[in-house]
């Protein structure tokens, strides 16, 4: 009883001085991991304000959100001795025909990515859910062996039902399923979506789930990629998540997007991310059918050049995310700038690129290729727009054009170089996706392809509005102002 009087007159006399050990202490800890962990100079620097000028809070704050603990776990989670399993033959680069002033860009690509570029896919815009879902349900209705589903958002709504329903019935017929949700993603539905296909004997697992016994998880690192693949035959990937708000014919809240349907041997590369994903989140791992050639003439079932022209894109999957995948599809958009001759056309809901990317977008400039932006007028998040906004000034440097789509919330993403590059995926142009997210796009070589997307792209931007210099500086001081603040913390949104 004497020491606990005593230990507390103690504590009561040098509080102020344990509190300040603790706090220098900390600090000290906190700003060296930055020094020593963090590559952005101007993000270091904020960092150590924020951990000095904030006793506690800050180093917090840091250890919380700071910290890309995925990049470090995920060698220790994946040996190399069963990632080997995961790993493709490397093969000499093959330039597939494609336009000559393409081929140090696929050198490049190689570098950046070490996966190879494959012909003979055929890939399908599906124009919002209205297109996607129904093609998706069938797919999975005509499932004889495997499906692999992994989504960020999946509503329990009318639409998120329905495909609830097809993959219970997939697995009561015995086919074989795997559900794959972003741990804080499944929260959108308040985990119903993940309830109701565990009662229904569908195998789920989470990605990073927010509360876990045996580490720490963090609620920046999501994994925000959207894959449907069935049997090895056919994959759905882009960016629209499973929820009745795409569906545009009947939706409260209506979210325009755009989703792709892929077929050849690409899928192989697409399913392999799920395979790696699902290893990640569960320790386990599982076979998926290869894809398999198909023709209804035997004769032609090894004759490339009828393959290429009933499916002509070359293609290849980018992965990126907080792990050794990192900075993967910054560095494949730089590379794809540099090779521009014409036109860039970018569509995507958030546009907030760091200055690395939009140098590459003036250098792009100023050598007179035309290159044209569409974001939503009004997107989901509002200081978001802030930051846009305060963003337009420099965007429209050298000529680029910056175009605000009336519509309800476009999430689409999509990127097209000259007429034949283009890039689709999970992907949006801002901090959150290329720093923090786990995403999945396709890098595609194709001119009908790139014909149909820019056709898409017209048609949106006929429904847009150029922004111009008379709108930025006829924002009232106060907007300035908010919007240049919010700017500031755009490498966290």
């Amino acid at each position: 009883m004497y020491l606990v009087e005593a230990l507390v007159n103690w504590l009561t006399l040098y509080w102020v001085t344990i509190i300040v050990i603790f706090h220098l202490s900390l600090s000290l800890l906190t700003s060296v991991h930055v020094l020593l962990f963090k590559e952005n100079e101007r993000t270091s620097l904020a960092w150590i304000g924020l951990v000095i000028f904030s006793p506690v809070v800050g180093s917090l704050f840091y250890w919380l959100f700071g910290i890309n603990r995925i990049k470090r776990s995920a060698q220790k989670e994946h040996p190399q001795t069963l990632k080997k399993n995961f790993r493709y033959k490397k093969k000499p680069i093959n330039f597939h025909q494609l336009p000559t002033n393409w081929h140090a860009a696929l050198i490049a690509g190689h570098a950046i990515n070490p996966i190879n570029y494959l012909a003979c896919n055929k890939i399908e815009p599906l124009i919002n859910g209205d297109d996607a879902y129904p093609a998706m349900i069938d797919s999975i209705n005509g499932a004889k062996h495997h499906i692999v589903l992994s989504s960020y958002i999946f509503d329990y709504d009318t639409i998120g039902r329905q495909f609830i329903t097809a993959l219970a019935q997939a697995h009561q017929r015995g086919v074989i399923v795997n559900v794959l949700l972003d741990g804080i993603g499944v929260g959108y539905s308040w985990h119903k979506s993940d309830r109701a296909l565990n009662k229904l004997g569908v195998k789920t697992a989470r990605f990073l789930p927010a509360i876990s016994f045996t580490s720490i998880r963090f609620i920046n690192l999501r994994n925000h990629r959207k894959i449907l693949c069935v049997d090895g035959e056919v994959a759905y990937i882009g960016g629209m998540n499973i929820s009745e708000n795409n569906v545009i014919k009947s939706a409260k809240h209506p979210i325009d997007d755009v989703h792709f349907k892929v077929t050849g041997p690409v899928i192989d590369q697409i399913s392999q991310v799920f395979i790696e994903d699902w290893f990640f989140a569960t320790r386990k791992l599982i076979q998926f059918p290869h894809y398999i050639v198909k023709t209804s003439n035997p004769d032609q079932l090894n004759t490339k050049t009828t393959q290429r022209h009933v499916n002509p894109v070359v293609a290849r999957v980018i992965q990126d995310g907080p792990d050794e995948h990192h900075n993967r599809i910054r560095w494949t958009l730089i590379n794809a700038l540099v090779c521009a001759k014409k036109s860039v056309k970018i569509m995507t809901p958030y546009f907030i690129p760091d200055q690395t990317l939009m140098t590459s977008l003036h250098a792009a400039a100023m050598r007179g290729v035309s290159i044209e932006i569409i974001v939503p007028q009004h997107s989901n998040i509002l200081f978001v727009d802030w930051v846009m906004a305060a963003n337009y000034s420099r965007i429209i440097e050298h000529g680029i054009k910056i175009y605000k789509n009336k519509r309800p919330f476009d999430h689409s993403k999509i990127v097209l170089i000259d007429d034949i590059w283009s890039f689709i995926g999970s992907t949006n142009w801002d901090a959150r996706s290329l720093e923090f997210n786990f995403e999945i796009n396709l890098e595609c070589f194709d001119t009908e392809l790139n014909s149909k997307l820019s056709k898409f792209f017209a048609l949106k931007k006929k429904g847009s509005a150029l922004v111009i210099n008379d709108d930025i500086h006829g924002l009232p001081t106060y907007k300035k102002i908010r919007n240049n603040l919010f700017r500031l913390f755009s490498p966290y949104l």
